[in-house]
């Protein structure tokens, strides 16, 4: 499956699945992220999710948030 958001750009560049990145949470958390989250987020239809998530997915992909989001991710959030 191929999306087009950040997080699922990572895991094609990385030659990664949704299901490689489910089991890399599960492994290192004691709460995981479950797998039909990960793909909601991957398919940009999960947007508004908890900080906690991002960071777990971060810290399995070793990588920053700011590598997974992009500023139009925050412009929704203000007026102006």
């Amino acid at each position: 499956m191929k999306g087009n958001t950040k997080l699922q750009k990572i895991l094609n560049e990385r030659n990664l699945t949704q299901k490689w990145l489910y089991e890399k949470v599960k492994e290192q958390c004691v709460t995981p992220i479950g797998e039909y989250q990960i793909n909601r987020i991957c398919k940009g239809k999960s947007t508004n999710y908890h900080m906690i998530t991002m960071i777990k997915i971060c810290k399995a992909l070793e990588i920053t948030p700011n590598d997974l989001l992009t500023k139009s991710d925050f412009e929704h959030l203000f007026k102006g």
